[in-house]
């Protein structure tokens, strides 16, 4: 990988961390590693290996292809499940009933 890759990746872990309102410092703990190496692997200054890829995926709920390739869309479907999950089940529900309501009416169009 090249260093513009490094910083792909660091970016895309940054933002999922961000998401997730971690903290560095949260996130160097549950992974066991140093909040200066968060720092620098998002900044793309340090390489990243094969077992942290594995955790920060873990950690993220995100696929290594999606950190790797930069699969944009997938990240976005992640992020709105993640959304979706940390919802009140009250709120869950009136989103299924709107996804609902939707498909109904637009079945009604066609």
């Amino acid at each position: 990988m090249n260093k513009d890759n490094y910083k792909k990746i660091g970016e895309k872990l940054r933002k999922a961390r961000e998401y997730l309102s971690l903290t560095q410092a949260q996130v160097a703990s549950i992974l066991n590693l140093g909040r200066d190496a968060i720092i620098r692997i998002e900044n793309g200054t340090r390489k990243i290996d094969a077992e942290e890829l594995l955790k920060f995926s873990e950690l993220y709920k995100i696929s290594i292809d999606e950190i790797v390739n930069h699969k944009t869309t997938v990240y976005t479907e992640n992020a709105f499940a993640r959304g979706f999950e940390k919802l009140s089940e009250q709120d869950q529900k009136e989103i299924l009933n709107l996804i609902k309501l939707k498909n109904e009416y637009k079945s009604k169009e066609g």
